[in-house]
């Protein structure tokens, strides 16, 4: 089966930055919205609501995260004025299709089905995905696992999708995948006993084990990026907005070459998430 891999807490950031390889419909929260300056276009950016450390609110309800600070550099680079809102990974896909927001940093991986929906930018980050559970269980395959355990996935996510192929070959195993609608339902899903295990981006399975709800809890196993559970992450565009895009790409590639990208990405992670 390979190597064995187990990582308690307090030492999963190193270990992940050596391994790292390369989220339920509801309701858009209006969390930052500045008004448009005559002078400058406008445009309006969402992001997924409650993804940290992409996304979170601070205790005064305001949206903070790596998205955030780099939306806003973004947007300064490309001198316009961006409203920002939050909304379920799904809901985000969607409404970006649908032209209800001009950009979406909504961590989404490139995949044919939605290059049919949206426009990509060049990428901005690497994704891979890993398995989390109580510590002490032992290490399981995908495949493996949801044969024998109950596995929590966010509804509409590539981690899903995967869960979704694989009970495909027995229907009976439908029963295992448990769909939730947000990465605070993933966690608490495993901590009431709702599913055994729970598959998310590594990044924010990181988050969760260093915090205070992830004690009692380690990967599973090493990241995961075959299948479609990993890949380039981009920011998305509605369907025509092609010079938008194209500006996007020329800023993304300047706030990298200037040292802005490493800064911020400093702030969130150990590691170059690039």
């Amino acid at each position: 089966m390979g190597f064995r891999m187990r990582i308690p807490a307090a030492r999963v950031y190193p270990i992940i930055a050596v391994l790292f390889a390369g989220l339920a419909l509801a309701q858009t929260v209006r969390a930052d919205a500045p008004p448009p300056a005559a002078s400058r276009p406008f445009l309006r950016v969402v992001v997924i609501d409650h993804s940290p450390p992409f996304s979170d609110r601070n205790a005064d309800g305001l949206l903070v995260g790596f998205n955030i600070d780099f939306g806003r550099e973004l947007c300064r680079s490309l001198g316009v004025v961006c409203s920002f809102d939050a909304a379920p990974f799904k809901q985000i896909i969607d409404d970006v299709a649908a032209g209800r927001y001009d950009i979406g940093f909504g961590n989404v991986l490139r995949t044919p089905d939605r290059e049919q929906r949206l426009l990509f930018s060049i990428p901005y980050w690497r994704s891979s995905s890993s398995l989390v559970g109580r510590r002490g269980m032992p290490e399981l395959s995908l495949e493996e696992a949801i044969r024998s355990r109950r596995i929590a996935a966010i509804r509409g996510s590539r981690q899903h999708a995967a869960l979704l192929r694989l009970a495909e070959a027995d229907p009976a195993l439908h029963a295992n995948v448990i769909s939730v609608s947000t990465l605070e339902d993933l966690w608490e899903a495993m901590r009431d006993g709702q599913s055994d295990m729970a598959i998310g981006p590594t990044l924010n399975v990181v988050h969760f084990l260093l915090s205070d709800s992830g004690d009692g809890f380690e990967t599973i196993g090493t990241p995961l990026s075959e299948d479609g559970l990993g890949g380039t992450v981009h920011i998305v565009f509605p369907p025509g907005r092609n010079e938008l895009k194209a500006s996007v790409d020329r800023a993304l590639t300047a706030l990298r070459n200037d040292g802005t990208y490493q800064r911020i990405n400093r702030i969130y992670f150990p590691f170059d998430i690039y």
